[in-house]
């Protein structure tokens, strides 16, 4: 079991094991201030640890990890076809299909570049060509780049260029289609039936018999998100210090761990529908006064926080086992409850507020009624 932890803004990932049936711990740095990259790290070496492979407790560092996979590069001028065989191979936190993706977008850039162009000598104007052509769309365009950014970053991260092509190049802006990522909350209730399918299966099997391994906190924080219309860090970073169940609020506030991203705290009333998930959760946690509502399962204690990127991959992989449109995911549930909001009626100034909008600028892409909430509307008004 690994967490991360920031230290005067370098990430370190803890190990925990038990010996003779006392928990230790072992901090050690990964050399980065990037989130993102730190979470990378953090799912490739919790994976080796669980499997034998490295051992943090006796000599083991992510240092050494690094060095391991620099002598495994065959020099700096590589061609592109030797590169992409490099970059996929060692890309061991990725799963078959994000490995498919990245060797497709590669070989399509082989056909357009030559697969012995030297990697040194591939140029931003390359990448241009490459991505931005008038005949396919907008969406595939930052497709295409979102592919290559993160190979290109990769070789200039491993020294093999010097200057990455990519770096100053920025996506396309794809038309926004809220109507593709909101869903109802009969399409809810199909993605927590698949949840119960597949624990289901798990218990059977015998690979999931203790709780934190059931992840028993998925339903009550979906339907906190659904129905609060909370950004995934404003999910983790909850606390029931904020949560009042009696007088019946919940308030996003905007400390240093909580990132509301306007940077205005908020207070939203506790919806009818979710409040007995609450109550409900509220109990099973022993009735805390402070800590997280959430807190991670893998964690020490109530202030062990959980992962935004676990929270949406765990959304994500529901999803798509209910069949729900790939368009689906987890910040889509912030969009179904401004959504709902307004086909309830609720004037957009007040949507604004309880999303947190800087403006109501921001809250009116969410104004996409189509033919039966205009019919519904007007039916109103007429009768």
């Amino acid at each position: 079991m690994a967490g991360l932890r920031k230290r005067k803004g370098i990430y370190y990932i803890r190990f925990f094991k038990k010996v003779d049936g006392k928990r230790k711990q072992k901090a050690l740095s990964l050399g980065t201030k990037d989130k993102r990259q730190a979470q990378k790290f953090l799912l490739e070496f919790e994976d080796k640890f669980n499997r034998g492979e490295i051992d943090p407790f006796n000599g083991w560092t992510p240092q050494m990890e690094a060095e391991k996979k620099r002598k495994k590069l065959k020099g700096k001028y590589l061609p592109l076809d030797k590169a992409a065989d490099q970059f996929v191979d060692l890309r061991s936190q990725a799963n078959k299909t994000t490995k498919k993706n990245y060797r497709r977008h590669l070989e399509m850039l082989m056909d357009a570049l030559g697969r012995t162009m030297p990697v040194t000598e591939i140029v931003e104007q390359d990448i241009r060509d490459f991505c931005f052509r008038s005949d396919i769309s907008i969406a595939t365009q930052a497709s295409y780049l979102r592919h290559l950014k993160v190979f290109f970053r990769w070789l200039h991260e491993k020294e093999i260029i010097r200057e990455d092509p990519t770096a100053d190049i920025k996506p396309p802006k794809v038309p926004q289609k809220i109507t593709q990522k909101t869903l109802t909350k009969e399409e809810l209730e199909k993605v927590f039936e698949a949840f119960d399918v597949y624990y289901k299966e798990l218990k059977k099997k015998g690979f999931a018999t203790k709780p934190e391994q059931m992840r028993l906190w998925f339903k009550p924080m979906i339907m906190t998100t659904y129905f609060c219309g909370l950004r995934a860090k404003e999910a983790v970073n909850l606390t029931w210090k904020n949560v009042s169940l009696d007088e019946g609020f919940i308030r996003i506030t905007n400390s240093d761990n909580s990132n509301t991203k306007s940077g205005k705290d908020r207070t939203l009333p506790l919806r009818d529908d979710l409040k007995p998930w609450l109550e409900q959760w509220h109990k099973d946690q022993g009735r805390p006064l402070d800590g997280y509502v959430f807190p991670s399962a893998t964690g020490v204690n109530e202030w062990s926080q959980m992962d935004s990127l676990s929270l949406s991959k765990s959304f994500k992989k529901f999803a798509k086992l209910a069949n729900l449109p790939d368009s689906i995911n987890l910040h889509g549930l912030r969009h179904s409850c401004a959504t709902d909001l307004l086909r309830k009626g609720v004037p957009i100034t007040h949507v604004s507020k309880f999303l947190g909008h800087s403006s109501v600028t921001v809250t009116q892409i969410y104004e996409h009624l189509d033919e039966n909430d205009l019919k519904n509307s007007i039916n109103k008004y007429d009768k």
